[in-house]
C-alpha cells in the first residue's frame, strides 16, 4: 500500500507544485504547458525545498526530525498556493473561452497545449508498431530496475547514508562505513548535496524501507521523468505535421529507449546509470535535466532552464558535472542570438536589393 501511495502520490504532488510554479513564471500562458512540464518542474521544486531544509540541518545543526517537519510544512504551504494559482488560471481561461467563443484560433491553441506524442484518432499500423516496441523496451527497463540485482549498487553509499540520517536523527553526524563520527569531517561541497536528505524525508513520509525506495522506487520515478523529458525534446525537435510528426517522435523515443537499454554495458554510461543507479544525482542530470534543458532552449523557455541549473547545483558536486545545464543553456542562447542576427542581416540585405 505504501508503494502504491508513493507511485501515485509523487506524480500528483509534483503536477500540483509544477502547475503552481508555471503559473508564477508564465501566468495564464501556463495553461498551455504540457503535463510533462508540470511533473518535471514539480520535481525541481521538491529538490529546491529539500535543499533549503537540508541546509538548515547542515548549517544550523537542526535534527532530521526537524528537517522532515520543515519539508512537510513547506510542501503543504506550496501545495495550497499552487492550488490557488491553478483555480485562478482555470477561472481566467474559462472567462477567456466564454468571451472568445467562435474563435477557431483559440480552440486550436488549447488543443495543441494538451496534445501528446500521438492521439487515438491518428493511430496507424506504423505508429502502433513503434509504440509497441517502445512499450516493450520500457517494460524491460522496469524489470531490470526492480529485479533485485543489487550487485552494481552495493558499492554506492547513498542508501547507507540515508539510513544513518534516520538512525541518528541527524545529517552527516556519523560515518555510515564505521558507525562513528567523521574523524576528519566531510567536505562542505559534499554536505550541501540534498538527495540523501530528500530520500530520507520520503522514507519517513511514505513509511518505506530505505533500500526499497532508493534502489527501486526512485529509479522508477526517474525513468518516468526521463521519458517525459525526452518526449518534450522530441516535440521541440521534430515537425508539427500530424501523421509525419507522430511517426518521427515515436521513432525518436524508440531509438532513445534502445540506446539506454544497450548502454548498460559500462559503468558510467547513461543507460547503466538509468537501469542500476537511477537515484544518483549524475544520473538525474544526464537523463532528466539535460534533455529537458535542451528541449526548453529549443522552445525558448529560459526561466525553466534556470530552474534546471539551480536543481543541478543541489544534486551534483561541482567537479562531477554541476554546470552542464548552464553550459547547454548558454550555448543554445548564443546560437539563438546568432541565428536571429543572421536572419535580420538577410532581411536587411533583401530590402537593400
Amino acid at each position: 500500500m505504501n508503494v502504491f501511495l508513493f507511485l501515485v502520490g509523487m506524480p500528483v504532488i509534483q503536477v500540483l507544485l509544477g502547475s503552481g510554479a508555471l503559473g508564477v513564471l508564465y501566468g495564464r500562458r501556463a495553461c498551455k504547458m504540457y503535463i510533462a512540464d508540470r511533473l518535471i518542474v514539480g520535481f525541481l521544486i521538491q529538490i529546491g525545498l529539500a535543499e533549503v531544509v537540508h541546509l538548515a540541518a547542515v548549517v544550523l545543526g537542526r535534527s532530521f526530525s526537524d528537517v522532515v517537519f520543515l519539508f512537510e510544512a513547506g510542501m503543504v504551504i506550496l501545495g495550497f498556493v499552487s492550488l490557488g494559482i491553478c483555480l485562478w488560471q482555470r477561472r481566467e481561461s474559462g472567462n477567456e473561452s466564454r468571451g472568445g467563443r467562435g474563435s477557431g484560433r483559440g480552440r486550436r491553441v488549447g488543443k495543441v497545449g494538451r496534445a501528446g506524442i500521438f492521439s487515438g484518432s491518428d493511430v496507424t499500423p506504423v505508429t502502433a508498431g513503434l509504440f509497441l516496441v517502445f512499450a516493450l523496451l520500457v517494460i524491460y527497463q522496469i524489470v531490470t530496475i526492480t529485479s533485485g540485482d543489487y550487485i552494481y549498487r552495493a558499492g554506492d553509499m547513498t542508501a547507507e547514508t540515508v539510513k544513518s540520517f534516520l538512525e541518528t536523527d541527524g545529517v552527516y553526524r556519523v560515518n555510515p562505513l564505521t558507525g562513528r563520527a567523521y574523524e576528519g569531517g566531510i567536505p562542505f561541497r559534499i554536505q550541501i548535496l540534498c538527495l540523501p536528505t530528500l530520500y530520507g524525508i520520503l522514507c519517513q513520509i511514505f513509511g518505506l524501507p530505505v533500500t526499497e525506495l532508493v534502489w527501486k522506487l526512485v529509479p522508477l520515478h526517474v525513468l518516468l521523468m526521463s521519458y517525459l523529458a525526452f518526449g518534450r525534446m522530441a516535440h521541440a525537435l521534430l515537425p508539427e505535421e500530424k501523421r509525419r510528426g507522430q511517426v518521427e517522435r515515436l521513432l525518436f523515443m524508440v531509438l532513445t529507449a534502445a540506446v539506454l537499454c544497450v548502454g548498460d554495458y559500462l559503468y558510467g554510461m547513461d543507460g547503466f546509470g538509468l537501469l542500476y543507479c537511477g537515484f544518483r544525482g549524475v544520473t538525474i542530470r544526464s537523463v532528466v535535466l539535460l534533455p529537458y534543458v535542451f528541449g526548453l532552449a529549443l522552445r525558448h523557455r529560459w526561466r525553466l532552464a534556470a530552474l534546471c541549473i539551480l536543481a543541478e547545483a543541489c544534486i551534483v558536486w561541482t567537479l562531477y558535472g554541476m554546470g552542464a545545464c548552464l553550459m547547454v543553456t548558454l550555448g543554445m542562447a548564443a546560437l539563438r542570438i546568432w541565428q536571429k542576427r543572421r536572419t535580420e542581416g538577410f532581411d536587411e540585405a533583401g530590402k537593400g536589393a
